[in-house]
């Protein structure tokens, strides 16, 4: 899986930029931030516009939404709290939070801070609720979250779940008696002098920011409004940053570095008051990446390969290379983030398109070919016939949502019609096997995306895509549900 051509530093930079504008064209994406951190050095790259109705240039210090890589920044807060003794990340959850209610007792008893750390609770995960804009917000999604099915056991079958980081926001809140971000604030981002990293739209307003974009029949929609919700804030919903504030945190993650940090130790010496060391600094990073289990296919691995966890982090071990990742989906905005510890290697990517995670796909396997020499296996495609195609058809649940996923067979092959939430309607994602239960998406923005069929015997029990489970659905049910065209 190695491959690479020798070239300089400044030959790097350059092509990057290049494959960058030739994507940013490819994929219309309105504009783009770009981190490429190397050993010798970090290369910014920043293209397009702020917004298509009201553009600015995006610059190095232009915010935008980061999602759902908000919950590393939950986790190693949480990891801060235990280097201070404060927090036990597997003792149950009640320890901290004595009133925490699932609608499975035996669930709430046992989980544990670790559990919500590495998606493992079991219950609705993608729950959504504004529950307002007070100090109070995480609190009271916490007894939304109360109302909510259990879908699998607890550390089961593994699924992608926000709602576990509710949990772990508000036990940061009671253990240090402040609202999660002013935690989050005081324990990692200020430490990692991360000064342009905001959780409220009256600090990101008076800086120059990105305005998400949807892609609706081929154009770019500006997203209305500025979607962020307090209550899902520990998992992503509100958090935003700049790329050299990212930059920040990917030289932490990779190699402990804090440069303000130190730069104000050296000021300070000079003056005979050394400032104490945060406890951050002296933290043991390398737990956050240690794999707590297997997801099935990788969340941002190459098409088709399976992945693991860690605290709240996504590995990919190679060979000659371990990569960690996570990346963000909010409305109108899709972040990538990734480095490479041992290689010393990071990349970022944050867009304003609802489409951003496919160009940054493309670029993100451009680093790891050229900078680390992975490079994409080839697949061959698994034949399936028409009988055992049938075995995957039918419709799956989404919980919580009105709506669903079908599989039909289309002219001998599998195909997912799944809503789009943001255009209306549905697209349909054509299926290519790679295993007897495992496919990848062929084509469109969601090229590569992963997909496997879970079995309960002889029967499709879940169907696992973009990490999330979805129940296969009941003849009863299935037979009830709305047709794929009124969906």
């Amino acid at each position: 899986m190695t491959a690479t051509t020798p070239k300089s530093t400044t030959e790097l930079a350059a092509a990057f930029e290049q494959e960058a504008q030739r994507l940013l064209a490819e994929y219309k994406v309105p504009g783009i931030t770009l981190g490429l951190l190397t050993p010798d050095g970090d290369h910014f790259v920043n293209l397009g516009v702020t917004s298509v109705e009201n553009p600015l240039p995006i610059d190095s210090d232009t915010i935008f939404q980061i999602g759902s890589t908000t919950k590393t920044l939950t986790s190693l807060t949480c990891s801060v709290l235990v280097e201070q003794g404060k927090l036990d990340l597997d003792v149950p959850v009640r320890t901290y939070l004595p009133d925490f209610k699932l609608k499975d007792e035996s669930v709430a008893a046992a989980l544990t801070t670790r559990d919500v750390l590495t998606h493992q609770g079991g219950f609705q995960g993608d729950l959504f609720e504004d529950t307002g804009e007070g100090d109070d917000a995480v609190a009271k999604v916490l007894d939304k979250l109360a109302e909510s099915p259990q879908v699998v056991p607890l550390r089961g079958h593994w699924s992608y779940n926000n709602a576990g980081f509710f949990v772990a926001g508000r036990v940061i809140e009671v253990v240090t008696g402040q609202t999660y971000e002013a935690a989050v604030t005081e324990l990692v981002l200020k430490p990692l002098g991360m000064d342009h990293t905001f959780f409220f739209t009256n600090e990101i307003m008076t800086h120059r920011f990105a305005a998400g974009h949807n892609k609706i029949d081929g154009d770019m929609v500006v997203q209305r409004p500025w979607m962020m919700m307090r209550s899902a804030a520990p998992a992503g919903s509100s958090c935003s940053s700049t790329v050299t504030d990212m930059a920040k945190y990917a030289h932490y993650i990779m190699s402990g570095t804090m440069p303000e940090m130190a730069a104000a130790q050296e000021n300070a010496a000079d003056d005979a008051q050394v400032p104490e060391t945060p406890t951050l600094g002296g933290l043991d990073r390398t737990h956050l990446w240690t794999p707590v289990r297997p997801v099935g296919v990788g969340i941002n691995s190459f098409p088709g390969e399976e992945g693991q966890v860690g605290q709240s982090w996504f590995i990919d071990q190679y060979p000659d290379a371990l990569i960690i990742s996570h990346g963000g989906t909010t409305l109108g905005h899709q972040s990538d983030f990734w480095v490479s510890p041992d290689r010393g290697v990071g990349f970022i990517a944050m867009t304003n398109a609802s489409n951003g995670h496919a160009m940054n796909r493309k670029l993100g396997e451009w680093v790891k070919r050229e900078l680390l020499g992975l490079v994409k296996p080839e697949r061959a495609a698994v034949k399936l016939e028409a009988g055992q195609l049938d075995l995957f058809s039918g419709t799956y649940d989404v919980i919580g949502q009105t709506y669903k996923i079908e599989a039909q067979v289309q002219d001998g092959q599998l195909v997912l019609v799944i809503p789009n939430t943001t255009s209306g309607g549905t697209e349909n994602l054509a299926l290519r096997f790679i295993a007897p239960q495992r496919a990848i998406v062929v084509g469109g923005d969601a090229d590569g995306l992963g997909v496997e069929f879970l079995m309960k015997g002889d029967e499709v029990d879940f169907l696992r895509f973009g990490a999330r489970l979805y129940p296969r659905a009941s003849a009863d049910a299935a037979s009830a549900s709305l047709p794929v065209d009124a969906l």
